[in-house]
């Protein structure tokens, strides 16, 4: 029996009078690349939210590897397997590169607090952990700000930190909220050859919220269209170019 990596079902988050997502169901394969698309206010960012506990649904339920999200605690879902980028950079300015890709790997290291504060085991543990951001910064062909601090760095360049960053959580699905936004063309298509690498290399499952069309449709394997908060549409990238719903969403006309 086929089990989806990510289920939603029926979720529903309200703030208020205002209906942020409204009864929002749709699965996400293991390995897949599925993009969240719709316009501004669509709710996809609040799914986010809702996978990794920044909020809780006002009802519905969101499962990972069979497992209720919505019963734990943000940081017990980073240790389940769950990374995300942010629609605005949220990188520390004052901290070096290395150190921001570092931080990206607590809920996996093995010093918990007390023996973190006791300073027991911890200098062999941030070797580990010092190596392994290195070695991700490399993949990304970003090792040599690795000494640099992440202020003042270029806009393309913190995007592919804060991959660097979720990535060194070793997530089995990856969230990536509006990972194109600010690129160049150019700095796009390398986004995207990237993304598709690191899917087969760290076996990734990739949920993205994206409004370049041009990248969604040309990574994509499965693509979810929301418009106010409901899901109007779902397929692959060529019956979702073509679904008279999605474009009259885009171009605000009715069908």
């Amino acid at each position: 029996m086929r089990v989806a990596l990510l289920e939603v079902r029926d979720v529903r988050v309200q703030f208020g009078g205002i209906v942020a997502l409204d009864e929002l169901s749709f699965d996400v394969d293991t390995h897949q690349v599925c993009a969240l698309i719709g316009p501004n206010g669509a709710g996809k960012t609040t799914l986010f939210n809702c996978v990794s506990r920044v909020y809780t649904p006002t009802r519905g339920t969101i499962r990972f590897l069979e497992r209720e999200l919505t019963r734990m605690e943000p940081h017990e879902v980073a240790s389940a397997g769950v990374a995300r980028t942010f629609q605005n950079i949220a990188l520390f300015p004052k901290l070096s590169v290395l150190e921001n890709v570092m931080c990206g790997a607590h809920s996996q290291s093995s010093v918990g607090p007390i023996r973190a504060m006791l300073g027991l085991g911890t200098a062999s543990e941030e070797r580990r952990l010092r190596d392994q951001a290195r070695s991700l910064l490399a993949r990304l062909s970003l090792e040599t700000y690795a000494d640099r601090l992440a202020a003042g760095l270029p806009y393309g360049t913190l995007k592919r930190i804060e991959i660097a960053r979720s990535l060194a959580s070793a997530p089995r699905l990856l969230l990536l909220d509006e990972p194109a936004a600010g690129l160049t063309h150019g700095e796009v298509d390398e986004l995207a050859a990237t993304l598709r690498g690191l899917r087969e290399e760290f076996d990734l499952t990739i949920v993205l919220v994206e409004h370049h069309m041009g990248m969604v449709m040309g990574i994509s394997d499965h693509v979810v269209v929301l418009d106010l908060g409901r899901k109007i549409a779902e397929g692959t990238p060529a019956e979702i170019a073509r679904n008279e719903r999605v474009i009259a969403a885009y171009l605000g006309t009715e069908v």
